[in-house]
């Protein structure tokens, strides 16, 4: 009897030792699934900043790109207002020295 209760006793002991190794295993899971959830969580908050960022700047580039577009067309206005003074001055000064070779 005395031995089935020692070998019984050796049994327990190991039983407890297996089932502490278990939960520091699973405690030590449970640690790095946490750990892992605040990087998911960090990520996605950097994810969401970017996407803000992102869309900021889409917002600034069409504003941009819609001024541009009314730059060159304001520039083409104003080029081709100045050739065609060009050509005005150019005729009016033919014009003058037609009618000053004329007058001489």
């Amino acid at each position: 009897m005395y031995e089935a209760a020692a070998r019984l006793q050796t049994q327990n002991q190991e039983m407890v030792k297996w089932i502490s190794c278990l939960r520091e295993k699973r405690q030590k899971l449970t640690d790095k699934i946490a750990l892992q959830l605040q990087e998911k969580k960090a990520l996605e908050k950097e994810i969401e900043r970017l996407r803000q960022q992102l869309l900021s700047l889409d917002q600034k580039l069409e504003t941009n790109r819609q001024e541009l577009q009314e730059q060159e067309i304001i520039l083409g206005d104003a080029e081709t207002g100045y050739i065609k003074i060009v050509d005005t001055m150019s005729e009016l000064l033919m014009s003058v020295q037609a009618d000053a070779k004329t007058t001489d």
